[in-house]
């Protein structure tokens, strides 16, 4: 039994305190392997650094040192990484569950990390392997630790035997303290919701289903509304419509076209939700160009920027009270420009430094995966289901991503939103990016 090498020794009265104190982790091996396990039974393994490196390597380690306010797991200590430093890793597991997938991670400390997820662009590839991968950010787990997805494989017994090169890693941080390599199962991803539900046939659902203010709101619709009864307001304003809140472009008194801004729907549980033109895009420099067409919703299309804003004030009737919502970025690109928006971009509240900045993808980043045989490495979506910026493909054929969360009050008054998007050194420009508007609904 696992449990029976545990250093200190467990102590326990029952099946239950066991399973307890080894769902929370123990030290076993030696004191060189951390153990738990799932919810689902499955065995997390974590490796001590001090037990991964060679002789030469072994030497740097640094001790375990209390009161630091930083949680060691190892009493060997940690390993020094250093910018642009290359070292290699020997990672031999021993308890792994047959059959299960799993994410191969970098887990360290660092004393200047203080956000979710930290940018770090960590180069790193297998023993043999010509081809080198980044881990472009890096992610808070648990007790001041750090973690960075290096690759995900399928276990086919107990073992794994890996050797991995890393190769330094780009940021303004000098160094980070490498606790160990964890081997983790993966959790199952959480599906995107369909919104485009079968609207139910009750009266009284509907009716239930309608915001007070509904009337009101549909009057502010571009075309004609007509309906009978609250079920036939509930399907129209259910499924969405245009809302007169744009600006009328006109030549010698006849109006040529108008921008619509506003598209103002319910979500399945009544909530008010609606999207925004990407007319209310800004630049940030001169020189920076966006082209916006000239359809009832405009898109934009981005040239030359390598950041933007979005300032808006979002109308009271616009959303529900005592609610959590997300602003999400509609959004597209060609095939062939993918590899332009590779790596995270920085988003930033109301252009203040007091303020968290934090990070979104456009395109979503990849794993590789270890396959049985050298010729079968592959890669995978990175696998980080409680991380908000990862995007997602949409049934009407744009992409989106969550850049922005608020609450809403019991007491609703107009709420301003200022944020900008910069891209980093890895994306040079968002030129060719096509953005269709920023959606505001329910997380």
């Amino acid at each position: 039994m696992i449990a029976e090498g545990a250093e200190p020794p467990l102590y326990f009265t029952s099946e239950a305190e066991l399973k307890q104190l080894i769902y929370k982790g123990i030290l076993i091996n030696g004191g060189k392997t951390w153990f738990s396990i799932n919810k689902k039974g499955e065995h997390v393994e974590m490796i001590s650094i001090a037990e991964c490196l060679d002789n030469s390597s072994l030497q740097h380690v640094v001790a375990r040192r209390f009161g630091l306010g930083t949680y060691y797991r190892f009493a060997a200590g940690t390993y020094p990484f250093y910018r642009y430093k290359k070292f290699k890793t020997y990672v031999k597991s021993q308890f792994l569950s047959p059959l299960t997938t799993y994410t191969v991670n970098l887990v360290f400390s660092c004393d200047y990390f203080s956000r979710e997820c930290q940018p770090i662009n960590l180069e790193y590839r297998l023993q043999g392997e010509t081809i080198t991968s980044v881990s472009y950010l890096a992610y808070d787990i648990e007790d001041g630790m750090w973690a960075c997805e290096l690759f995900q494989f399928t276990s086919d017994s107990q073992f794994v035997d890996l050797e991995i090169l890393f190769e330094g890693f780009d940021d303004c941080h000098k160094s980070i303290k490498v606790q160990g390599i964890e081997l983790r199962p993966m959790e199952k991803q959480v599906e995107h919701k369909d919104e485009n539900q079968t609207i139910s046939d009750s009266d009284a659902y509907c009716e239930e289903e309608l915001p007070a203010d509904y009337v009101d709101i549909m009057k502010r619709s571009t075309d004609i509304m007509q309906w009978t009864t609250k079920k036939e307001a509930y399907s129209i304003i259910r499924k969405g419509f245009l809302i007169d809140d744009g600006q009328k472009v006109t030549l010698k008194g006849r109006i040529l076209y108008i921008c619509y801004w506003s598209w103002f729907f319910l979500d399945k549980n009544g909530k008010k939700c609606h999207k925004l033109s990407a007319a209310y895009i800004r630049t940030l420099s001169k020189g920076d160009e966006i082209h916006l067409s000239e359809t009832r919703f405009n898109e934009a299309t981005l040239l030359s920027l390598s950041e933007f804003s979005f300032t808006y004030e979002i109308e009271s009737f616009l959303i529900s009270p005592q609610t959590t919502y997300a602003i999400y970025l509609v959004y597209k690109y060609l095939p062939e420009n993918q590899s332009r928006f590779e790596g995270p971009v920085r988003v930033t509240k109301n252009w203040d430094p007091r303020f968290d900045d934090w990070y979104v993808y456009l395109v979503s980043p990849t794993t590789p995966v270890i396959g049985p045989k050298a010729d079968q490495n592959t890669h995978n979506p990175v696998h980080r289901p409680k991380i908000k910026g990862i995007p997602q493909q949409r049934n009407d054929g744009w992409m989106e991503v969550q850049i922005w969360e608020f609450q809403t009050t019991a007491t609703i008054e107009m709420y301003p939103i200022v944020f900008y998007l910069k891209s980093r050194n890895n994306i040079p420009s968002f030129e060719g990016l096509v953005i269709q508007g920023f959606e505001v609904r329910p997380t």
